[in-house]
């Protein structure tokens, strides 16, 4: 995964299973434990470990794979940047069908 600077996840647990190829949606709860941090060029990574996934949206609307990683920026200043390492996170991870992913954090427990 190639460090990005600005505020970047990479998740060590997340990509769209067989069942979710191009065309379907994806609604999860994505809960995780932040691993740690590193400030490249002024900006921050942020490295989380995701361990469980849940439907946010009903029946059969989150399909992830725990194989694969992915990353994703948030904008500078975004609160996950002064969450500590070993802090437990909670997303919200949307996929629409156009592929355009969105991520918000719900909460974090130190």
């Amino acid at each position: 995964m190639k460090i990005r600077t600005g505020l970047c996840a990479g998740l060590g647990l997340i990509l769209l299973a067989g069942q979710a190829l191009a065309g379907s949606e994806q609604d999860c709860f994505i809960e995780g434990t932040v691993k740690s941090k590193s400030d490249v060029d002024s900006g921050t990574n942020v490295y989380i470990a995701f361990h469980s996934a849940e439907d946010a949206a009903g029946r059969d609307s989150c399909n992830l794979n725990k194989r694969s990683k992915v990353s994703f920026k948030q904008p500078k200043n975004a609160m996950i940047e002064n969450v500590p390492e070993g802090s437990k996170v909670k997303y919200h991870y949307k996929q629409q069908e156009s592929g355009e992913a969105e991520w918000q954090l719900m909460g974090v427990s130190y």
